[in-house]
């Protein structure tokens, strides 16, 4: 197979991941939860906008130091990071829980013609890109 052929069965993209464990001390995932994105810039803002969601259920003073993590100047680094081909991640201590998001560069197959991993389709176009469910950290057992 030549590599133009081969470039007609794969589309660049960004594989999008959300892993929760029970605390920072966890050694088995509570949850996990993936995307496909087609563009850098909407998988690290997908990241912190759920990253947000999921620091709205904290209380004032674990909402204040989560958002003081968030709001470290590294959006476009992690933006930057994706297009040179190599992942970026966030990992935050929420109320105890401990949740990682990271993006990583990858080629999917394209398995329809047209269709473009990420993508809205016709009956989704009104739906934004969303890791699933909210989270509600659940204090330690």
């Amino acid at each position: 197979m030549t590599s133009e052929a081969a470039s007609t069965l794969v589309t660049p993209g960004y594989w999008c991941e959300r892993f929760v464990y029970r605390s920072v001390q966890a050694d088995r995932l509570d949850s996990w939860t993936a995307l496909a994105m087609h563009c850098p810039v909407r998988a690290v803002r997908l990241m912190g906008t759920d990253a947000r969601r999921v620091i709205a259920g904290l209380t004032e003073e674990e909402r204040r130091r989560a958002h003081g993590e968030l709001g470290r100047p590294g959006q476009v680094g992690a933006m930057a990071t994706l297009q040179r081909g190599e992942p970026c991640g966030l990992a935050l201590d929420c109320a105890g829980a401990w949740v990682e998001w990271s993006a990583r560069p990858v080629l999917f197959l394209r398995l329809v013609e047209g269709a473009v991993p990420g993508a809205t389709g016709p009956r989704r176009a009104h739906r934004p890109a969303r890791f699933g469910v909210p989270l509600a950290p659940q204090p330690p057992q």
